[in-house]
């Protein structure tokens, strides 16, 4: 599967480009609602077929349960992200959730993860990010966090490594563990 997050960056930065030199005439505003009016439909449609990961919701029950501050952040849209959320009740474990309507540019930028942090009320130092992509990977190491890439995803280990993060992990189980290093 294409990683469309970054080519949708990419569209709304070449759009932003056009709306301000004149050579679009509406609002910024209007060609991004447009955009995602499309991804939301797309999305949604993708999110119907989906399933969970293997033991996810047991990992973020454990990490609730151990009082650890729990975020999401994602290149999703509030619709698709709030259709998995009732999907597989998972809004209870996460004490934010931001997605791409809540900030002004998506991952890899580190705005939503530094919106998160704030959120949460923790410092960098503090703050694990957990993705499962090479964006993830590149937004947390923009934001200065430490960063888990988690092979759960469409990018290998090998993949993943490339981009430097500090730890790889087969599955979310092994986010107790790995925890409890840190």
């Amino acid at each position: 599967m294409l990683n469309t997050s970054l080519f949708t960056q990419n569209i709304l930065d070449f759009a932003r480009g056009e709306v301000e030199s004149g050579r679009i005439d509406r609002s910024f505003e209007y060609v991004q609602s447009r955009i995602y009016a499309v991804l939301d439909k797309l999305e949604l449609e993708w999110n119907a077929e989906s399933s969970p990961i293997d033991g996810a919701t047991d990992a973020l029950g454990r990490l609730k349960r151990s009082s650890v501050g729990l975020a999401v952040v994602t290149n999703s849209g509030r619709a698709a992200a709030q259709f998995l959320f009732d999907k597989y009740n998972l809004a209870g474990y996460f004490d934010c959730i931001l997605t791409r309507d809540d900030v002004r540019v998506m991952k890899p930028h580190p705005e939503g993860i530094l919106k998160a942090i704030e959120l949460l009320g923790v410092t960098k130092g503090d703050a694990l990010f957990v993705g499962d992509s090479t964006i993830d990977i590149k937004a947390a190491r923009a934001a200065g966090v430490r960063v888990a890439a988690v092979t759960t995803g469409n990018y290998s280990a090998e993949r993943l490594k490339m981009e430097g993060p500090d730890y790889v992990i087969g599955s979310l189980s092994e986010l107790d563990a790995l925890l409890l290093d840190l």
